[in-house]
C-alpha cells in the first residue's frame, strides 16, 4: 500500500450493552499508531447509554432499532465502511498501540494473504476475578499454539480485504448469533490464505460468571456441530479452546461414576478417564503455572472439567437436532452451500 498516502483501514466495532468497556475500547484505537483509521461502532439495540458514549468520542455511530446480533451488526458496519482494509474489532477489547499498523504491514509484505487475526493478551481487560483470568490464559493459550496458517477468524480483533468480503459475501444473517463468525471464516479460507499473529494484540474483557461462560460454552457448541459434520475436511475444531479428547474425556469419566454402585473396584474405571482428562490439558495447565502460579491450576482445572462437560453434552444435543429437526438442518445446510 502507498507509504506517502496509507490506506485508510475501517475499524468496525458490533455492541450490545458494553458501556462498561466501549470507551477503553474507542480510547486504543484512538491511540493507534496508524494514522489512517475510521472508526465505525455500530450499536446492536443497546439499552445503557453505549451509543452516546460512542458518539461522544466522534465516532460514526449507526443505530440499530432492535437487537439483530453480531452477524447483522458487523454487515451494517461494513456497508458504512470505506476502508479497502476492515479491521474488526469487539467492543469489549482494547487493542494494543500498534496492532493496526502492524496488521496493515502484514497484508502489505503478503499480498495473497486474505485476513490478518490477532490473539488476546495473557491478561483481562479489567481483572473481575478468578473465572475471568481462566477465561482469559484458556484463549491466549489456544490461539498462541495456533500461529502461523489459520483455518478460523478472530473477529474480536483481526484485518480483511475489502476485497475478500467482495469475493465471498457478508455474514449469513441466517445463522443468529452463535458461531455465524466461524462459518464466515471458513468461507475465506476456501479462497484465501489467513494467518494468526502475536503482532496483533487485543485485552479482552471476558466473562466473570461460571454460568455466563457454561450458556456460551452450550450455545457454541450446539450450532458448532453442523459444521463439524459438514466440513470435515477443514479440520478447524482442532483450533477450539477444548479439544475432543479433552471433552470425550471428561463425559466418559462423569457418565461411568455410577458404575461404583456395583463395585467400588469400578470407580477405576472413571479415575482412568479422568487421568487422561488431566494427561490431555497437561500443557494447558503448565501454561497457566508459568504465568500465573500454582493458585490457579487446580480452579482452572475445575473449570476445564465443568466447561468441557458442558460442551460434550451440548455436542449430544447438537447431533440429535440435527438429525431429528428438519428446519436446524436446512439452515446449517443452506450456510456451508454456499
Amino acid at each position: 500500500m502507498n507509504e506517502s498516502r496509507p490506506a485508510l483501514v475501517s475499524v468496525i466495532v458490533p455492541s450490545l450493552n458494553t458501556a462498561k468497556t466501549i470507551g477503553l475500547c474507542i480510547e486504543a484505537v484512538l491511540a493507534q499508531t496508524y494514522p489512517a483509521i475510521e472508526m465505525i461502532v455500530v450499536d446492536d439495540g443497546s439499552t445503557d447509554g453505549t451509543a452516546d458514549i460512542a458518539r461522544a468520542y466522534g465516532c460514526t455511530v449507526i443505530r440499530l432499532p432492535r437487537n439483530v446480533g453480531t452477524g447483522p451488526a458487523r454487515n451494517r458496519g461494513i456497508e458504512a465502511s470505506h476502508g479497502s482494509v476492515l479491521f474488526f474489532l469487539d467492543a469489549d477489547v482494547a487493542l494494543a498501540p500498534d496492532a493496526v499498523e502492524n496488521a496493515v504491514r502484514i497484508l502489505d509484505e503478503n499480498p495473497t494473504y486474505g485476513a490478518v487475526w490477532g490473539v488476546y493478551a495473557d491478561r483481562p481487560l479489567v481483572d473481575d476475578g478468578l473465572v475471568k483470568r481462566v477465561q482469559v490464559l484458556h484463549a491466549h493459550y489456544r490461539q498462541i499454539r495456533k500461529l502461523g496458517p489459520a483455518r478460523t477468524g478472530h473477529f474480536a480483533g483481526g484485518a480483511i480485504r475489502r476485497r475478500v468480503v467482495d469475493e465471498v459475501g457478508m455474514f449469513d444473517e441466517r445463522l443468529g448469533p452463535i458461531n455465524e463468525d466461524t462459518e464466515y471464516s471458513l468461507r475465506i479460507a476456501e479462497r484465501f490464505p489467513m494467518v494468526r499473529t502475536t503482532e496483533v494484540v487485543g485485552y479482552h474483557d471476558d466473562d466473570d460468571e461460571v454460568s455466563s461462560v457454561i450458556r456460551k460454552c452450550f450455545k457454541r457448541a450446539v450450532r458448532l456441530v453442523p459444521l463439524v459434520l459438514t466440513r470435515r475436511g477443514s479440520r478447524f475444531e482442532k483450533e477450539a479452546t477444548y479439544q475432543p479428547q479433552e471433552v470425550a474425556a471428561v463425559f466418559l469419566a462423569t457418565a461411568t461414576i455410577p458404575l461404583a454402585i456395583f463395585s467400588l473396584y469400578l470407580l477405576a474405571v472413571p479415575l482412568a478417564f479422568l487421568a487422561w482428562f488431566i494427561l490431555a490439558d497437561l500443557r494447558r495447565l503448565g501454561f497457566v503455572r508459568r504465568n500465573a502460579g500454582w493458585r490457579l491450576v487446580f480452579p482452572c482445572m475445575a473449570l476445564n472439567y465443568t466447561y468441557s462437560l458442558t460442551i460434550s453434552l451440548a455436542a449430544l444435543s447438537g447431533a440429535l437436532c440435527y438429525l431429528v429437526d428438519p428446519r436446524f438442518r436446512r439452515r446449517w445446510s443452506g450456510a456451508v452451500a454456499r
